[in-house]
């Protein structure tokens, strides 16, 4: 089989003090730094950014980007800058891509013009793009590993796609610390968002023996040290590792991208605004077991879970999830009657035909229906 092994990211690995430092080095660059107020603060980063010469801070705590967020961004910028440094989750860093890719339009930006420009992909042609750095606060999304990122329209109840080779971050820092002040809530969301992009790579049509072997060191890792991390909160050596899976997961999903369960979570997400990570495990298992016959090295997919037969799999979920938050519809809110309208939003070109068996929508129907 022929295929392309491409994420040219330069990554490195700081501890708190390290981090600190290296951000001082771009100080007398125009930046656009996005970082939430309780992240310079609890980080003691704010002193940090005082000391840039001109810097636009973007201080809110960013969750599922949409239009209106990005339109009024760009009204705001005073100035064309040179670097974006993102530190935050996936929603912070896909922020930075979609500046970086629309920047270049910001004279004639409006509401219309984003939509516009996220439907028409006109960004593509984009040679004056935004260099920016990526610095993940989560390990779950991946989005310090890929070239996409996600923009919602909430109006419209429609999720875009800015996807572009030259979004890939120039670099991306890895910094343990940084994670340590997710509650348990998000840290097992995002553990299971980056477990999902393990799984669903493991599968997916563009599935190949070197994201094979990423996913399945991501899957080995997540499974140990998420109960490990869920059980002390507070032992780096648990974070650092999480970080680690999480990584490798994006290492192999930046290659072959997601599938069904992604597909299926983004309405789950718009709609009763379920966070990412438990509104993609909600159906994982459902979509692993319909897809067993297609998935090729089983024993081994198996092995890294630790399991004997997929039915290990589903116990795993439990067990992890156990007086946190169940794995089901109901529990968040989900009325039986409204399946019939999210199966009409979950159905994502380049998810749903990127899953070995692409579910019509009773098979999606009867996935929502076990989860319920």
């Amino acid at each position: 089989m022929d295929w392309i092994f491409n994420v040219p990211i330069k990554f490195f690995e700081y501890d708190l003090a390290e981090f600190k430092d290296k951000l001082l080095n771009f100080k007398d660059k125009q930046s656009i730094v996005i970082a939430s107020d309780r992240l310079l603060s609890s980080c003691n980063l704010k002193s940090i950014f005082d000391e840039f010469d001109n810097i636009f801070l973007i201080n809110e705590s960013i969750a599922n980007p949409d239009i209106h967020l990005l339109d009024k961004i760009m009204s705001n910028l005073s100035f064309k800058p040179e670097l974006i440094i993102s530190i935050g989750g996936g929603s912070s860093i896909d922020l930075a891509k979609a500046i970086s890719a629309l920047f270049k339009y910001k004279d004639d930006l409006d509401y219309e013009k984003i939509l516009e420009l996220l439907k028409t992909k006109e960004y593509l042609e984009n040679e004056d793009f935004i260099p920016f750095i990526a610095v993940p606060t989560t390990a779950g999304t991946g989005s310090e590993c890929t070239k996409w990122a996600t923009i919602w329209d909430f109006d419209n109840s429609k999720k875009y796609s800015i996807d572009a080779d030259y979004l890939y971050p120039q670099e991306s820092w890895l910094v343990p610390e940084l994670t340590s002040t997710l509650n348990p809530e998000l840290t097992l969301a995002t553990g299971l968002d980056a477990l999902s992009h393990a799984m669903e790579s493991y599968w997916s049509n563009a599935s190949n023996s070197y994201t094979r072997v990423l996913a399945r060191d991501s899957i080995k890792i997540i499974t140990k040290y998420l109960p490990l991390v869920l059980s002390n909160l507070d032992n780096l050596d648990y974070r650092k590792q999480m970080l680690m899976g999480s990584f490798f997961a994006g290492l192999a999903f930046s290659n072959t991208r997601t599938t069904a369960s992604h597909s299926i979570s983004y309405p789950l997400t718009m709609k009763f605004e379920i966070n990412h990570g438990f509104a993609v495990a909600i159906t994982l298992f459902e979509v692993l077991k319909r897809n067993w016959g297609c998935i090729e090295d089983k024993e081994l997919f198996l092995e890294s879970f630790g399991a004997k037969n997929i039915n290990d799999v589903e116990k795993w979920f439990k067990d992890v999830s156990d007086d946190i938050q169940d794995l089901n519809l109901s529990s968040f809110g989900v009325k039986k009657e409204e399946i019939e309208d999210i199966v009409k939003l979950a159905t994502t070109g380049g998810r749903m035909d990127n899953n070995p068996i692409i579910f019509n929508e009773k098979e999606i129907e009867d996935i929502l229906i076990n989860v319920f």
